[in-house]
């Protein structure tokens, strides 16, 4: 069921009761837990925080978790399975679901109260009650009145058959393709904001909620404007309180910057070569892709000496010149604006620290190749501070420099070496193992990051497979839809689960995500040939 009053109805409920938090590993689930636990930590509920993967892990951490627990928060996991079947809780435990995965499980939405959404997203269309439950008294007294009456029952069998084919239907018209809600942080400031404690840490959570849902292209760009908008009006009343008392410590503001990853604590010229946004499209993989960059660089009146050091060593003129430069310039390589107005974190006698730069910093600390994932997953929450110098935030930009530019070497082997295949309704490619970047992409962030620029050096018209090796001969498979930076919206859910069936392989549809799974790699070949007929 979905509740109607998000402070009343949930918020006040966990007053004075003690909570188990379960939370995703992605960047949204991360910056809604800080903006929750800073809530919890004001009105003193008690907590217990466990980090989970996928649904065995969920399952695993509620069995491990729920002694004397009433109250079970999960944030972007659970609201896509029936939780109650597959979690099997006594009946006086209540699970609050924040979760932007959709689409939401439908026995969740007609649970009697044991299973409560925070918000209800305007884009899912969910099918009415009575056409996807039936009360099957009727059914069952059957053989008592077929002596008596056979038209009867055979008019109500037929009436059956008519129902079961429109809930097929209906379900299948509503599950078809997975995507995402709006940011869980933007709801989670929602929540703050009713109480008053809207301040710069919860803002600045949100806002980098918000870039990641843009830049890893998780809602349309219209969608993630509106989104924004809550967040624009809050960033603002939260200005006019730090002009009347100038001693605050830091504050969020909304300016126009460069789309660019890391470009402050980068050189530009790598922060442009390592940029998903334009490096595809200057097709850099190419022999002639430096000579581009170089033209590129020429036409924004940047000399390369400059462009190669640290880009706070820039000469002063420049730096202010950049934007300006970038706009003029990007029409003529028909490149994308390359800015946008993006949200920055402001302290005093620091520079700026913009919210994609935090995105990419917690998604390297979260799926780094040696760093434990319970560490990692703490280290996000820190990289997350706004106060005093952030030594995780920092680290977390260092692993996510190398996280790109295995990136781009692995975008610019595959492109450059033909290992983009063509399988009919789709494109795919693997990541060989042995490689050093299949240990970077082994988790789907980072995967999803590399199919996202390959597509996009492929003109992104086409579905697009990634795979990539994981430990005990098991391989990593995601999907991409077509134009996946207008629309989203991803078949792949939906077409993996009927190739599973079809072609027999031991596939796990363990992730949060449907679109992402894993099967042994020896079955790799069999599996993508039954995806093929299936999608022909």
């Amino acid at each position: 069921m979905f509740i109607e009053d998000i402070r009343n109805d949930f918020y006040n409920v966990l007053l004075g009761n003690r909570v188990l938090l379960l939370v995703h590993y992605d960047v949204d689930a991360i910056c809604a837990c800080k903006i929750l636990q800073g809530l919890f930590k004001c009105d003193n509920i008690s907590y217990t925080l466990v980090p989970v993967g996928g649904i065995s892990e969920l399952k695993t951490a509620y069995e491990e978790n729920n002694e004397e627990i009433k109250y079970v928060v999960l944030v972007n996991c659970g609201g896509t399975i029936d939780l109650v079947d597959i979690l099997q809780p006594e009946e006086d435990v209540v699970f609050f679901v924040l979760d932007s995965h959709k689409p939401t499980d439908i026995c969740n939405v007609y649970s009697d109260g044991q299973v409560r959404l925070v918000y209800k997203d305007e884009e899912e269309n969910i099918p009415n009650f009575d056409d996807i439950f039936r009360d099957d008294e009727e059914d069952e007294n059957e053989d008592e009145v077929a002596g008596r009456d056979l038209e009867a029952v055979v008019e109500r069998r037929r009436a059956r058959k008519a129902w079961e084919e429109r809930r097929h239907t209906l379900m299948f018209n509503y599950t078809q393709f997975s995507y995402y809600g709006k940011p869980s942080a933007c709801t989670a400031l929602e929540l703050a904001a009713r109480g008053s404690r809207a301040g710069a840490g919860a803002l600045w959570a949100c806002a980098v909620a918000g870039a990641a849902h843009a830049a890893l292209h998780r809602r349309p760009p219209a969608r993630c404007l509106l989104d924004a908008e809550p967040l624009h009006r809050h960033v603002a009343a939260a200005r006019r309180n730090d002009d009347a008392q100038p001693h605050r410590s830091a504050q969020v503001l909304v300016e126009k910057d460069a789309w660019l990853p890391l470009y402050r604590t980068w050189s530009l010229e790598a922060a442009l070569s390592h940029c998903a946004l334009l490096a595809p499209r200057l097709k850099l993989h190419a022999r002639s892709g430096a000579a581009r960059l170089r033209q590129l660089l020429a036409d924004m009146g940047f000399p390369l000496q400059q462009a190669r050091q640290a880009y706070r060593s820039m000469d002063v003129e420049l730096r202010r010149s950049l934007l300006t430069a970038l706009e003029t310039a990007a029409p003529k390589h028909k490149l994308p604006v390359p800015t946008r107005a993006t949200f920055l974190l402001q302290r005093p006698h620091a520079p700026p620290v913009a919210a994609l730069d935090t995105v990419y910093a917690i998604m390297a600390l979260i799926e780094h190749e040696t760093l434990p994932k319970g560490e990692g997953f703490q280290l996000a929450l820190a990289a997350l501070e706004v106060s005093g110098e952030n030594e995780s935030w920092k680290r977390g930009v260092m692993y996510a420099r190398r996280a790109l530019e295995a990136v781009a070497r692995l975008a610019h082997a595959t492109l450059s070496s033909r290992g983009l295949m063509l399988a009919g309704p789709f494109s795919y490619f693997i990541v060989q193992e042995g490689t050093p970047e299949a240990a970077v992409v082994r988790g789907p962030l980072w995967l999803s990051e590399a199919a996202r620029w390959i597509a996009a050096a492929d003109t992104g018209a086409r579905p697009l497979l990634a795979s990539a090796p994981q430990p005990n001969g098991d391989c990593l498979l995601l999907g991409l839809p077509p134009r996946f930076d207008q629309e989203p919206r991803n078949l792949f859910g939906a077409a993996f689960e009927q190739a599973a069936t079809k072609s027999g392989a031991s596939v796990s549809l363990d992730y949060v995500d449907t679109s992402v799974i894993t099967l042994p790699a020896s079955q790799r070949t069999q599996f993508l040939d039954a995806l093929t007929a299936l999608l022909a």
